[in-house]
């Protein structure tokens, strides 16, 4: 065979192309832009820790980071993960809670918003609830957007569990007021 290449090797297209750069592939380690981020997260609580601060929340982020890594999550997941992370922790010892009056709101917003889609998926994937393509009927539509209201609620009162935890057990201040832990669950709701 002299000079001849196989069709599929011509239809492959050489070098770097957009796709590549947006959607990965890159090498069986860093996977694509969202491990970029992972392994800058990591490196910034390993630097924050060499700084003489406080790392609980940090390494505890990081875990939560390198597991979705590690099970693969679906890459959009894999997004929303890395932003609720660095949303909570980043935001959390960067103090932008007492800073910023308005950061608990945008937290309690998004953490549901991105969180509730993976764990319809974790559900179906379980076979506990329905494919959505599955839902052909308006009030099984109803009862899947009702059951998406009720998992972004569920989540948001499962964190103001953690944080009363963490202020009984840790010492940390986390619960301000009931307005505060009302106002919580209401931007989780929303």
């Amino acid at each position: 065979m002299t000079g001849t290449v196989a069709p599929e090797a011509a239809a492959e297209p050489q070098g770097l192309t957009w796709q590549k750069v947006v959607l990965g592939d890159w090498s069986r380690i860093v996977r694509d832009p969202l491990d970029v981020y992972r392994i800058l997260f990591v490196a910034a609580a390993v630097v924050w820790g060499l700084s003489g601060r406080p790392v609980a929340v940090l390494v505890a982020a990081s875990a939560v980071l390198l597991l979705a890594r590690v099970i693969d999550l679906p890459r959009f997941y894999d997004f929303s993960l890395i932003v609720v992370m660095v949303l909570v922790a980043w935001g959390e010892v960067l103090g932008l809670y007492d800073s910023w009056k308005g950061y608990d709101n945008v937290v309690h917003f998004t953490v549901p918003f991105l969180l509730t889609g993976m764990i319809y998926v974790v559900l179906v994937r379980l076979g506990v609830l329905p494919e959505l393509s599955d839902l052909k009927q308006v009030h099984q539509k109803f009862g899947f957007f009702l059951t998406a209201v009720l998992l972004g609620m569920a989540i948001g009162a499962g964190w103001e569990i953690v944080e009363w935890s963490l202020d009984e057990c840790a010492g940390s201040n986390l619960v301000g007021t009931g307005a505060d832990t009302a106002t919580d669950l209401i931007w989780d709701t929303v």
